[in-house]
């Protein structure tokens, strides 16, 4: 199951005891400024949460289902790797459930 952004923003605004409004612009600017870091190349971090960073990614051979090749070339991309606490935390979850 997935969690919208509308409903992600309504628990937000619920747990925050916030605006839905207050809650999607709080949202809107994380993100916006999360991308204005990672178009800088710098790298994120939260303590106790983990830390988003840019990759650059090699160029490569690939094959394609039906025979052949295709080349993809070098591109960037965002990673996230969490900290300890909360890696922690999700096993401790994963146990549980």
């Amino acid at each position: 199951m997935s969690v919208l952004k509308k409903e992600f923003i309504d628990r937000m605004a619920e747990t925050g005891g916030i605006t839905k409004k207050e809650a999607r612009r709080g949202l809107e600017l994380f993100m916006e400024t999360l991308i204005d870091y990672m178009s800088e190349h710098e790298k994120v971090m939260f303590n106790n949460f983990g830390r988003f960073e840019m990759k650059t990614l090699e160029g490569r051979k690939s094959r394609l289902p039906l025979g052949g090749e295709c080349i993809i070339p070098e591109h960037k991309k965002m990673k996230f790797y969490p900290s300890r606490a909360l890696s922690k935390k999700i096993e401790e979850m994963r146990e549980e459930g």
